[in-house]
């Protein structure tokens, strides 16, 4: 990709990323209601965001700040929906799985 598509890619997301962040709740949300629902949506669409601003961003990827997003993303999902095997990919992408396993 040259760097002008590029350019322009990152600042198409920029600017989605900054309409999902407007459109925060800036009232209180309770587990449960409606706009606990919107408000969890909107995280997934930000964290979403951001992982497609690093995947373009830079020269070379960075595998730990997918990893740490992904995770983000996958504990969101299995919140939202416990019975789709969501808890065992974000336990796979867990930091404390990943310390475990380097120092084991």
């Amino acid at each position: 990709m040259n760097p002008e598509s590029r350019q322009k890619l990152l600042a198409f997301i920029d600017t989605a990323h900054t309409a999902v962040e407007v459109s925060y709740p800036t009232a209180p949300v309770y587990i449960g209601t409606p706009e606990y629902l919107e408000k969890r949506r909107l995280l997934l669409a930000d964290l979403s965001l951001h992982l497609a601003q690093d995947a373009l961003h830079g020269e070379s990827l960075q595998p730990e700040k997918a990893r740490q997003r992904l995770f983000a993303i996958t504990r969101l999902y299995a919140e939202l929906y416990p019975e789709h095997g969501f808890s065992a990919a974000a336990q796979a992408l867990s930091p404390e799985v990943i310390e475990n396993i380097s120092a084991g």
